[in-house]
């Protein structure tokens, strides 16, 4: 590139770029230090005499794993995050459950207890047979689905539903106590489980 440059200024702007890459490393491990909340010590070094390239080897070595361990910390946070959404969510749709079976026990009971007389116990038994004989016809099937999501986005999911179910649908919800980590954005959210 500089044909009237000497080898030795070649060589040397050549050594300031790697010092000035070594520095940035260096800034990278102090930004790291800081935000591990560590103080680094002032004590002297075990080895003053490193030489150049073995301290730009070290750096390397430190700087990759130290960008490993980060990488392997984000994602350990992030399937944190998700496997304790995917708790809450069991807890509360295990609620809506638990709900809806007791609902159907008590219904049950109660159709027993009204039918007296022997006639109309046989008429609702036959269509209670004809009922599971057919079958859920195949357009009309029962499904659910549940998570979480944040409170501001409640009303919103709650109007898609209703629009692609064509209204066709139930829509519970019930406020998460705790605040919940969200994955994408690493920030503490108010959520609803739905």
């Amino acid at each position: 590139l500089n044909a009237d440059k000497s080898p030795f200024q070649l060589t040397y702007a050549n050594q300031v770029k790697r010092c000035g890459e070594m520095v940035q490393k260096l800034h990278f491990f102090r930004e790291q230090i800081s935000k591990a909340g560590l103080c680094p010590s002032n004590r002297p070094l075990l080895e003053p005499d490193i030489e150049f390239d073995d301290l730009e080897a070290q750096l390397g070595e430190y700087e990759a794993e130290l960008q490993e361990i980060n990488a392997n910390s984000e994602k350990l946070q992030r399937t944190y995050s998700e496997l304790s959404e995917f708790t809450l969510v069991l807890e509360k749709a295990g609620m809506f459950l638990s709900k809806s079976q007791t609902n159907m026990v008590a219904r049950q009971k109660e159709i027993e207890e009204t039918s007296y007389n022997g006639e109309e116990l046989e008429d609702s038994s036959l269509l209670l047979e004809q009922e599971t004989q057919a079958g859920l016809p195949r357009h009309g099937r029962l499904r659910f689905i549940c998570g979480l999501i944040p409170k501001a986005k409640v009303i919103p999911f709650e109007r898609v539903l209703f629009r692609a179910t064509r209204g066709n649908m139930l829509f519970k919800q019930v406020a998460v106590e705790q605040h919940v980590k969200d994955p994408v954005l690493c920030e503490m959210v108010r959520s609803y489980s739905y």
